[in-house]
């Protein structure tokens, strides 16, 4: 999980990080099969996860992809050949190579929300009822984020722009929230407090340019 001490990295320092991260990987593992021919996906997880382990213990990148490989790690380990790491990797890859600005605002939430639900934070869409009755889901979660589908659904155009801004209703760690939504090249802004949480806001048009895992 996120803690409060996580830094605030500059996202354009960030994409580059993590396109330099997942190209090293996978080098790592084409010289890998050169060398031992093709391997079946458990032996390529086992290689995976031990390279970045090494990576990890060695502090071979900056601290501003330190989340993300801890992240990979933690879901190979959890999942095995399931976890699909080459194919994170490769995402990763592309994702991160080119501007974040040409990825689409809905592009850029989407992973944002998948990163910190693989984090091991809460997340629901919610109806308009259950919105406007002010209640959240009783989870046990101790991070969580929520959202009303009818006002995400109006402040996203079709070709995925954000058109609107979109309240948040966050549990647990607000700050590690921010971090996350900036590291996607989203304004997460906090408006108020709650009883049980915090309420924000994704604000449109923060583009600056960069993406992560």
């Amino acid at each position: 999980m996120l803690d409060n001490a996580l830094p605030a990295a500059d996202p354009t320092d960030t994409t580059t990080d993590l396109s330099h991260l997942a190209f090293c990987v996978l080098v790592a593992l084409a010289l890998e099969r050169q060398s031992c021919g093709v391997s079946p996906p458990y032996a390529e997880t086992l290689f995976l996860i031990r390279w970045l382990a090494t990576a990890q213990r060695q502090r071979r990148f900056p601290k501003s992809v330190a989340i993300d490989i801890r992240w990979l790690l933690e879901r190979g380990r959890r999942h095995g050949a399931a976890a699909k790491l080459r194919q994170h990797l490769e995402y990763l890859w592309h994702s991160c190579s080119g501007n974040i600005a040409e990825q689409s605002d809905l592009f850029r939430l989407t992973y944002a929300t998948e990163t910190l639900k693989q984090l091991g934070w809460d997340n629901a869409v919610m109806s308009s009822r259950e919105w406007h009755e002010g209640g959240l889901p009783e989870t046990g979660a101790t991070n969580g984020f929520y959202v009303e589908k009818a006002a995400l659904n109006a402040a996203y155009d079709n070709n995925g722009r954000h058109n609107m801004p979109v309240e948040v209703r966050v549990v647990g760690d607000r700050a590690a929230f921010i971090n996350v939504m900036q590291r996607h090249q989203i304004t997460a802004q906090p408006t108020a407090s709650l009883p049980n949480g915090h309420q924000l806001m994704l604000l449109p048009g923060a583009h600056c340019g960069s993406a992560p895992r």
